[in-house]
């Protein structure tokens, strides 16, 4: 049984989000992937935020768009005090130990964000997710060794009620290499379909729960193909947990 173990965010357990601390807990702990979220500052620059504004992770207020790089990397996060990473940093730093999974937060930056991974050598590294179809539609379509994963639980131009029905355009595959999902939405028939289309079933979010670890076992029993990880620390769990029952 093959699962993909994915760091969201790095990790949210112990350590700031999306901060190279996070990075590297995840990576210690035997993820395949690192997840994290790119936006772009006053000035251009791609930086790792998964938020519109910095009020809740950092020490200070405002939107991301409004502040330059300089500014940006005097805000420190609020638990931890760790610096906001910039993208090409986190891709070559750790560019030999991990794989990437990389969520564009707006529009406009994947052609900047794309030609990065594209000279650094990483598009067999890299999945770009989305929650917009129609961009990872082209995106596949001018670079085809990049991995796609599709956000359906809140995205724009697929929903989830029509690939469920099976309302789908028969060229989403190999559009789409993956699609991912909130746990509490995860049916037996979601993951059906996707294998169907030879699409891999991706979950996330799993603070809500009391026992993630058997949530995670049971989507698991389902099919599920990767989890992104909100605690570091369980996917060693996870990982002895396949060993033993899945040699």
């Amino acid at each position: 049984m093959i699962i993909l173990f994915i760091g969201h965010r790095g990790t949210r357990k112990d350590f700031d989000e999306n901060t190279i601390k996070a990075f590297r807990a995840a990576i210690k702990s035997g993820a395949d992937y690192i997840e994290f979220d790119i936006r772009k500052t006053k000035d251009g620059k791609l930086i790792i935020f998964h938020d519109e504004t910095i009020d809740r992770v950092t020490n200070k207020k405002g939107n991301i768009e409004d502040f330059n790089l300089k500014e940006i990397r005097e805000f420190r996060t609020q638990n931890k005090g760790d610096q906001i990473p910039l993208l090409k940093n986190v891709l070559t730093k750790f560019r030999k130990e991990i794989n990437f999974m990389v969520e564009l937060k707006i529009k406009g930056i994947e052609g900047d964000v794309i030609d990065l991974i594209k000279n650094l050598n990483l598009l067999n590294q890299t999945i770009i997710s989305s929650r917009d179809y129609a961009l990872l539609i082209k995106i596949k379509n001018d670079f085809e060794e990049l991995k796609t994963c599709y956000n359906i639980t809140k995205g724009k131009g697929l929903t989830l009620e029509d690939f469920l029905e099976n309302k789908i355009n028969q060229n989403i595959n190999p559009s789409l290499d993956m699609i991912s999902l909130r746990s509490s939405k995860i049916s037996e028939e979601f993951i059906k379909i996707c294998h169907n289309n030879k699409i891999f079933a991706l979950t996330w979010d799993f603070l809500e729960y009391s026992e993630p670890i058997k949530k995670i076992k049971e989507l698991i029993f389902l099919g599920i193909d990767g989890i992104l990880f909100d605690n570091y620390q369980n996917i060693p769990i996870i990982k002895n947990w396949l060993k033993k029952n899945f040699p």
